[in-house]
């Protein structure tokens, strides 16, 4: 049974993977759903900013937003996968145009995923999430694997609890500070391309884009790097 349940997820990754094209197209689908998000939350389909205490989204496109979250990891795994093991998009693609990935929608999907990601958590602290388990990590695999005779030699320099909280502190601190910058970027290309006349434009392409390989075979932007 076990196995049976893992064959299931394997065939339904790879199916995710050889689908690149409707990738693109679900893309364009959670694209709409920034355009009513953002638009509510900014007031307008211009404003760039807005005044927070007066946003009170509906929790249908809340909820459509946290759905980004998972499909933002469908998306960046097909675009990955089918650019590393160069899949094409669709079968439609490999009959008429090539049988090999189109490296710009796989660099697209990687992009667009990210962003579908990190939308919905803007406003989570994740880059000190991630310190504190790392820390906790850190401290638990040390306590762990010394042994106890360099606790004993430790224990004549220095109190090992007080080493583990340094250590713990330390690595905190390093993998927040490296996180908030890395994440800083994704976080605020999420926001540029949510704005609403970008999410139109992309919308627009990913439909467009998506279809042209899913139904036609064809793209509209062939360029590859290879």
């Amino acid at each position: 049974m076990l196995f049976d349940y893992w064959d299931i997820i394997k065939g339904f990754f790879d199916w995710v993977a050889e689908s690149a094209a409707i990738m693109m197209v679900l893309s364009g689908v959670m694209a709409i759903t920034w355009l009513g998000f953002e638009r509510k939350r900014r007031g307008s389909f211009l404003k760039r900013k807005s005044e927070e205490e007066q946003f009170n989204v509906t929790k249908f496109l809340r909820g459509l937003s946290y759905i980004g979250l998972v499909l933002g990891i469908f998306v960046v795994w097909s675009g990955a996968v089918s650019l590393i093991l160069n899949i094409p998009p669709s079968y439609q693609y490999r009959d008429v145009t090539e049988d090999a990935a189109n490296h710009f929608t796989s660099i697209f999907l990687i992009v667009i995923g990210l962003v579908m990601f990190f939308k919905p958590i803007d406003d989570l602290p994740l880059a000190s999430i991630l310190g504190l388990i790392a820390g906790t990590v850190t401290a638990i695999v040390i306590a762990l694997l010394v042994p106890d005779w360099a606790v004993e030699l430790i224990a004549g320099v220095i109190n090992p609890k007080w080493l583990l909280v340094i250590i713990f502190i330390i690595v905190a601190v390093v993998v927040a500070l490296f996180f908030k910058f890395y994440l800083s970027i994704l976080q605020n290309l999420s926001k540029f391309l949510s704005w609403p006349p970008i999410a139109f434009i992309i919308m627009i392409f990913c439909f467009v884009q998506g279809l042209a390989l899913w139904i036609w075979g064809v793209s509209i932007f062939g360029l590859n790097l290879l």
